[in-house]
């Protein structure tokens, strides 16, 4: 049995019922209760390392202003300053500094414990906790959009990205681990590009709604699908938004689950997602066996030493 987390950052509970995207409807689903901590709204590195660590910022370390890391000493202090700032004014920051100084930020990882230290976990990328290049990379294309990259460019590079992702989620369906997770980060790249065109967003929630149709259609009779969001996003066209600024997020988060309960918090995701995977039992069928690999052979081709 594998319980597999899917994150999708930005989906939108009244942007699903506003499309009517039956995809994201799964056996139990409702709002998902999250928190803005260093800036007015939820901001998607502190939620997205909470709901895997159980933890609050002020204790798993990831927060606006701790986000991104340098190795450059000079370039980490001066971060420390702009925490506050929004995600474009800090991405055309970012970009200046990489271009003058071939330096990159890194996307900060928390030291504490998350629900993919099992051992039989995996965790693809995860803002806060493992390998946020893939967040960097959709954060780079919401720069390129503001600089005047086109909608085809965008969209390309964007969903190939998300086909990545959620090709890999399907795969671990098919080995024996507990817990497998994933973050997304196409909903929130759409989100911000199309707050003021409607059809193009939801053409976005229908691509993505497609690939999440493709990951039920996997699923064994015994695993577990759950999608979260940690916020949602603010439109020009969604009635409820009238009166705020188009493309900020909004509190709309979102929890959905094959399963009959789902998590009522960001705060209670690790603990739901561990039950629900001790519940599994070891069939004995699953042998880790070694591997007998021509080490002479593959040493006379220079792949080994």
């Amino acid at each position: 049995m594998t319980v597999l987390v899917l994150a999708l950052d930005a989906l939108d509970e009244g942007l699903i019922d506003h499309f009517g995207i039956d995809a994201f409807r799964l056996e139990s689903s409702g709002s998902l209760e999250t928190y803005a901590h260093t800036k007015p709204v939820p901001y998607t590195p502190e939620v997205w390392a909470t709901v895997a660590t159980g933890l609050g910022p002020e204790k798993h370390g990831i927060s606006a202003a701790g986000t991104s890391e340098w190795d450059n000493p000079a370039l980490e202090f001066a971060s420390r300053f702009t925490g506050r700032l929004s995600e474009g004014t800090r991405g055309t920051l970012g970009k200046f500094v990489r271009t003058r100084t071939g330096e990159r930020e890194r996307i900060g990882e928390t030291d504490r414990e998350s629900l993919f230290d099992a051992d039989d976990a995996v965790v693809h990328n995860w803002p806060g906790v493992h390998d946020g290049r893939p967040l960097q990379y959709a954060w780079d294309l919401m720069n390129a959009v503001s600089e005047g990259m086109g909608r085809t460019e965008f969209e390309r590079d964007l969903f190939g990205q998300s086909a990545e992702q959620f090709g890999w989620a399907r795969e671990m369906l098919n080995h024996p681990v507990s817990v497998a997770g994933v973050h997304v980060h196409a909903l929130d790249a759409a989100g911000h590009a199309y707050a003021d065109d409607e059809a193009a967003l939801r053409r976005a929630y229908e691509r993505i709604g497609g690939f999440v149709d493709e990951v039920v259609d996997a699923l064994g009779p015994d695993d577990e699908l759950l999608l979260l969001s940690d916020h949602g996003m603010r439109t020009a066209f969604y009635p409820p938004d009238a009166g705020e600024d188009p493309a900020s997020h909004s509190w709309r988060a979102y929890a959905s689950t094959t399963a009959d309960s789902r998590p009522g918090s960001v705060y209670s995701v690790r603990e739901w997602v561990e039950s629900r995977a001790a519940t599994a039992t070891s069939t004995g069928e699953d042998v880790d066996e070694d591997i007998e690999m021509p080490t002479d052979r593959l040493r006379e081709l220079g792949y080994l030493e």
